[in-house]
C-alpha cells in the first residue's frame, strides 16, 4: 500500500510540474532595442497569414482566412482594394516591378492581380487544393508555388506558362523562396526536407536533411551565403549555400517556428507559436488565452548562435509570412491575432 501512495504521488508531483512548465512557466524574455514597434493594423476580419511589403515599401499586401487579399498604404492605412476570393489566400506576394500581385488561394488556384485598379489578370490552374506558398524571382520573371498538392511548380509570368514541376517531396510543400540570384528555389516541405533545385537545369540539387519535424519557414540572407530554415522541431537552422552544410541549429522558446526572415547577412528573426503545447491545445479548443508574457518571434544573431532580443507583443501565435522591407528598416508581422504589426529595425 506504501509503495502504491508513493507511486501515486510521484504521479502527481509529475503532473503539476508538467501543467507548470506548460501553463505557469515564464519564458525568458530578452529586452533590447534592435527592433521597436512603429505600427499596429487591423484590416482583417479574420486570421492573417501573410504580408509583403511592395518594392518601394510603401504599399503592402496581407492575406489570410477571409475572403479578401488586401492592398493597403502603409503610411496612410488606406485600403486601396480588396481583392476577391471564394476562400481565403495564405499566401501572397508583390512582383519587384510593383505592378502586381499574385495570390495563393485554398481553392488550389493562383491568381495575378493588377495593383493599380485591383483586377484580376490571369489565374494559373495548378490543382485544386491549398497553395501555401507563392513568390516572385528577384527579376518578376518567374512565379514560384507550392501547396497541398506536393508540387513546387515554376511559371513564366509574362505568359502563364508552367515551366517547372518537381515531385520530388512526399508531403505538403509550406514555403518556396528564390535565391538571390535568381537560379537556385528553395523549398520545405512536410517530410522534414528543405530542397534545393537549380532552375536553369531543371533539376533537384540538393535535398537537405536536418530538422526532426516540419520545417515550415524558409529565408536566404540578402548575400545569398546563408539559408535559414524553421521549423515544428521548435529550430532555426543555418545552411551554408556553398556546399550546403549545416552551421547552426537556433532553439528559443517558440513551440514552433513558422516563419523566418533575414533583417541582414547575420540576423535573422524567427516567429511561430505564443505558448508551449498544452496551452496551444488549450487555446485551440478553448479559447484559452495564457497565463505568462508570451515570445512570439526571436531576433538572433547568427555568428554568435545568440538571442538578441524577444518579441511579445501580438496576443496569438505568428504565421507563415513576415516579410523584411526592400530598404532593410522595417520587419512585418502577420498573426492570428487578427493584426499585422511593422516593426522598424535599429
Amino acid at each position: 500500500m506504501k509503495k502504491t501512495k508513493t507511486i501515486l504521488l510521484l504521479f502527481i508531483l509529475c503532473i503539476g510540474y508538467f501543467m507548470y512548465v506548460q501553463l505557469f512557466k515564464q519564458p525568458a524574455l530578452v529586452a533590447a532595442e534592435y527592433m521597436s514597434l512603429k505600427q499596429t493594423y487591423v484590416h482583417h476580419s479574420d486570421d492573417v497569414w501573410e504580408v509583403k511589403f511592395a518594392p518601394n515599401d510603401t504599399l503592402m499586401v496581407s492575406g489570410g482566412l477571409e475572403n479578401n487579399t488586401k492592398i493597403w498604404n502603409r503610411v496612410t492605412g488606406k485600403v486601396l482594394h480588396n481583392l476577391p476570393h471564394e476562400h481565403g489566400t495564405p499566401s501572397v506576394d508583390f512582383n519587384p516591378n510593383g505592378e502586381t500581385v499574385c495570390t495563393g488561394s485554398f481553392d488550389g488556384k493562383v491568381r495575378i492581380w493588377n495593383v493599380k485598379t485591383g483586377q484580376l489578370q490571369r489565374v494559373l490552374e495548378g490543382g485544386e487544393d491549398t497553395i501555401w506558398s507563392v513568390t516572385y524571382s528577384p527579376d518578376g520573371k518567374l512565379l514560384a508555388t507550392g501547396g497541398n498538392e506536393d508540387t513546387v511548380s515554376v511559371w513564366d509570368t509574362e505568359t502563364g506558362t508552367l515551366l517547372h514541376e518537381f515531385k520530388d517531396a512526399e508531403h505538403n510543400i509550406w514555403e518556396v523562396v528564390f535565391h538571390p540570384s535568381g537560379q537556385l528555389l528553395a523549398a520545405s516541405g512536410s517530410d522534414n526536407a528543405v530542397r534545393i533545385y537549380d532552375l536553369q537545369k531543371g533539376v533537384l540539387l540538393e535535398t537537405l536533411v536536418g530538422h526532426t519535424y516540419v520545417p515550415h519557414g524558409l529565408d536566404f540572407s540578402p548575400n545569398g551565403n546563408l539559408l535559414a530554415s524553421g521549423g515544428d522541431d521548435k529550430t532555426v537552422k543555418i545552411w551554408n549555400t556553398k556546399n550546403w552544410k549545416l552551421l547552426h541549429t537556433l532553439q528559443g522558446e517558440n513551440e514552433a517556428i513558422h516563419s523566418v526572415v533575414f533583417i541582414d547577412n547575420n540576423r535573422v528573426i524567427a516567429g511561430g507559436t505564443d505558448k508551449p503545447l498544452l496551452g496551444e491545445f488549450l487555446e485551440y479548443h478553448f479559447d484559452f488565452t495564457g497565463y505568462t508574457q508570451p515570445i512570439i518571434a526571436t531576433l538572433w544573431d547568427v555568428n554568435a548562435a545568440k538571442i538578441l532580443q524577444t518579441i511579445s507583443s501580438h496576443t496569438n501565435d505568428l504565421n507563415l509570412g513576415m516579410d523584411v522591407s526592400a530598404n532593410k528598416q522595417l520587419v512585418a508581422t502577420p498573426s492570428d491575432d487578427k493584426t499585422i504589426k511593422i516593426w522598424e529595425i535599429h
